[in-house]
């Protein structure tokens, strides 16, 4: 591989479709010790073909190590995203059955729906409101009210955003 393919591959944007392939590969070592493109195929509900081409993106990408009719193999950048996406998986649905008050099954097609687009920026502002709120206290009042007035301080908050509050009790009704 040329070092300018190797720069490029480690500067490309993970989508949301190669990081649920990644997440997919870990969980697949997780439970079985390996993964097998048959079995990425299957856990995806796609054709051994798509995740075929899949795998060979990932290894475009550095994330992945696989030979042909061999296993995939997370590399260390690969194993990294994979468990960074797993917990901030686990945040999300644990977020949405402890503080929000969903039922598990719910929580986590929401998590794992959620999880993929999540910039950095976003990802790291949900672990600071998740720390804070899941043992929630009353000694956490503070924290909260500081991590809220930091994160509108440069913003103004339109009158929307009110006229949907006032709009709570009809949309609860429609239910």
């Amino acid at each position: 591989m040329k070092k300018d393919q190797r720069d490029l591959r480690h500067e490309t944007k993970l989508t949301p479709t190669v990081m649920s392939y990644i997440s997919a590969i870990y969980t697949l070592i997780e439970s079985e010790g390996v993964a097998r493109i048959s079995e990425i195929a299957k856990l995806k509900g796609v054709s051994y073909a798509s995740a075929t081409n899949a795998v060979k993106k990932l290894v475009d990408l550095g994330v992945v190590d696989h030979k042909r009719y061999s296993f995939v193999r997370l590399t260390p950048r690969g194993l990294k995203i994979a468990q960074m996406l797993k917990s901030g998986e686990s945040r999300i649905k644990y977020f949405f059955i402890y503080v929000v008050g969903l039922p598990e099954k719910k929580a986590q097609q929401i998590a794992s729906l959620m999880v993929y687009d999540l910039d950095a920026d976003t990802r790291r502002k949900l672990r600071k409101f998740y720390s804070i709120l899941i043992d929630f206290t009353e000694e956490k009042t503070k924290e909260l009210e500081e991590f809220i007035r930091e994160n509108r301080k440069d913003l103004e908050i339109p009158e929307e955003v009110y006229r949907l509050k006032g709009k709570i009790k009809e949309d609860e009704l429609d239910e």
